[in-house]
Parts: structure tokens; C-alpha cells; sequence
């Protein structure tokens, strides 16, 4: 009799085993882990400082008057660009964050006819570059942002001639952008965006060489693609 007891004790903690293992290796009442946590010794996902690079197509409208002459052009072509930013994430999916660029543009066209009397010329670079602000939702490896601030862009040449006067502009001009992109993460520290910027540099007004005010009006559209590292 005692022998079966026994037998009994044993075979009762047997069973009872892995279900008290399986209690004690599951804790109750912890939310799901996060999506954009890797692992409890990483940090967050998005999180952090970061460095990336880009490249794309820029294209844009340049208008001019001097006088009682007036003129327009669609500046096109490339622009690339190097960009340090940080991000902060605020609760599981809202980020903040600050992004600034540096880059080279030749979005310029050719000499555009004034009417009858001379050439409008617009050619912006080589050197741009922003410095705007992040707001965005990140789900999981995925991020959705908006972002402006402001931009400056170098003037390589815009020019109104015609033929008993000149005026041009070709100094460095800042204005503001404004914008949005998707970017996906494929790792804690590799990640791909796609971006649209808009950028407007305002109205610039002067004297012409031979007298009379002139005035140049200069704006760009960027589609672009690019990686970010984060540290």
C-alpha cells in the first residue's frame, strides 16, 4: 500500500511538471512586445542618430521680369546629396525628429526667348541644401513622415538680357521646403527611403545695369531615393 502511494506522489509531479514549467516561463498581465523594439538589449527600431545619402531628379519653374519684359523657364536635371539626422521616438509609433542636407544640383535650362527683344536664362547649383524638421508614424520596419523647414540653393546663373539691358542673379538664395516620404527599415541599422520635396525660394528683387527693377522667382521639385545608416 505504501509503494502505491508512493508510485502515485510520483507520477502526479510528473504531469504536473511541464504546466507549472510552462506558468513559470510565461509571466501574466505583460503587454506584447513592440514592434519597433529588435530585442530587449537593443534600442528602439527608428531611434537615434543617422547618416544617409541620395540622389534623384529635380525639376522647377524660373520667371523674371525687367521692366515691361517678362519671362519663364522649366529648369530640369539631377541633384545628389548627403544628409545627418536624429530621430526620437515618442510612445510606440510617433517620431520626431531633425534632418539636414548638403548637397550638388544642375537643374538648369536653356536660353528661353524674351519676346522679341532678348533671352531668359536660369541655371541653379551646384551647390543646395535643407535643414527641416521629422514628424511621422512607425509601423514596425515601416515609416510614413512629413517634414519642412528651410532650404538654400546657389545660383549658378539667372539672367534676363536684352538688348539695351541686363539684369542677373547669381548668388545664394534660401526659402523654405516642405515635404514627405515612405522609408523602410531592413535592419537595426540599414534602412531605404523614397521623398518628395518642394522647395520655393521666394522672389528677389534688384537694379538692372542699364536701370529699372528687376525681379527673379525661383522654385524646385525633387523626387529622390536614398539610405540611411544609424549608429
Amino acid at each position: 500500500m505504501r509503494y502505491r502511494l508512493m508510485l502515485g506522489a510520483v507520477c502526479t509531479c510528473l504531469i504536473a511538471s511541464p504546466a507549472l514549467a510552462a506558468d513559470l516561463g510565461a509571466p501574466r498581465g505583460l503587454p506584447p512586445p513592440d514592434d519597433n523594439y529588435v530585442s530587449p538589449s537593443k534600442p528602439p527600431l527608428w531611434q537615434g542618430l543617422y547618416w544617409g545619402l541620395s540622389g534623384g531628379y529635380g525639376w522647377g519653374d524660373s520667371s523674371g521680369s525687367l521692366g515691361e519684359t517678362s519671362a519663364s523657364t522649366d529648369p530640369e536635371g539631377w541633384l545628389a546629396g548627403l544628409s545627418v539626422g536624429y530621430n526620437m521616438l515618442l510612445g510606440s509609433s510617433l517620431l520626431l525628429g531633425i534632418e539636414g542636407d548638403l548637397g550638388v544640383m544642375d537643374v538648369s535650362a536653356k536660353d528661353k526667348v524674351a519676346g522679341d527683344e532678348g533671352a531668359y536664362r536660369a541655371s541653379l547649383g551646384p551647390w543646395w541644401g535643407t535643414l527641416r524638421g521629422r514628424a511621422g508614424l512607425a509601423m514596425g520596419p515601416l515609416l510614413l513622415y512629413g517634414t519642412g523647414g528651410l532650404a538654400f540653393v546657389n545660383l549658378d546663373k539667372v539672367s534676363l538680357n536684352l538688348e539695351d539691358n541686363f539684369a542677373e542673379d547669381s548668388e545664394l538664395r534660401a526659402g523654405w521646403v516642405a515635404g514627405g516620404g515612405v522609408e523602410f527599415a531592413f535592419s537595426q541599422s540599414v534602412s531605404a527611403k523614397v521623398e518628395y520635396l518642394h522647395m520655393d525660394f521666394g522672389s528677389t528683387d534688384g537694379l538692372a545695369e542699364g536701370g529699372g527693377s528687376y525681379s527673379f522667382d525661383n522654385k524646385v521639385d525633387v523626387v529622390r531615393a536614398g539610405l540611411n545608416f544609424r549608429f
